[in-house]
């Protein structure tokens, strides 16, 4: 049996398309700019969902954004430079900071977050209507005091991982695993990670 020419011509070139890889076929497969793109745009969703965890309204996570200059400033005068604010949920105010006083009062336990939680209980404040902001990751202390303080929530610089990185001692557990574990009445605190790294990470690299 034969082809004519023309049926011939059409037959080979329907083979080629269809033996054709995936990638040789511009007008199916997206151009390799779109590809990127769209690679780009799901990767930077991703890293912002591991960022913010729990949840943070568009307010409030803008406020504890701002926040953080203030919690850099009370960490700078520290022999140890660790600093933490209090932020109200619902206004979105810095309401109160402190400081690792550490060296200064000789009570190891006396972090920047130890030092705000008890301020802001000798208050009187209801703190499961406030976030803590900190210019480092919560050391595993406090984590666990903020945890049984139940704040609202808790968002932090610089990491462990980072301050380790430094040669700074550390119990080098993250914050958000020791949150996973908890199983404490009520809700688990929403968690921002790595918030204004630009201004806190500076605060830990030793000179030279």
């Amino acid at each position: 049996m034969t082809f004519p020419e023309a049926s011939r011509r059409r037959f080979l070139r329907t083979a080629a398309v269809a033996a054709a890889p995936l990638s040789a076929l511009g007008a199916l497969a997206p151009p390799a700019a779109a590809r990127s793109a769209d690679s780009r745009s799901a990767d930077s969703r991703s890293t912002e969902g591991r960022r913010w965890t729990g949840h943070w309204p568009a307010d409030l996570k803008d406020a504890v954004v701002r926040a953080m200059p203030a919690a850099v400033e009370w960490a700078r005068p520290a022999r140890w430079p660790f600093g933490a604010v209090l932020v109200d949920a619902a206004s979105g105010d810095v309401v109160a900071g402190a400081r690792n006083t550490t060296e200064k009062s000789g009570d190891m336990t006396a972090h920047a977050e130890l030092n705000l939680l008890r301020e802001a209980a000798a208050a009187g404040r209801d703190l499961p209507s406030y976030v803590v902001v900190s210019t480092a990751e919560p050391c595993a202390m406090c984590a666990g005091a903020l945890l049984w303080a139940g704040v609202r929530g808790v968002a932090y610089g610089t990491s462990v991982a980072t301050l380790v990185s430094h040669g700074l001692p550390q119990i080098d557990l993250p914050f958000a695993e020791i949150v996973q574990r908890s199983d404490l009445p009520g809700p688990r605190p929403a968690v921002g990670r790595e918030v204004r790294t630009d201004l806190t990470d500076p605060l830990y690299r030793r000179p030279g």
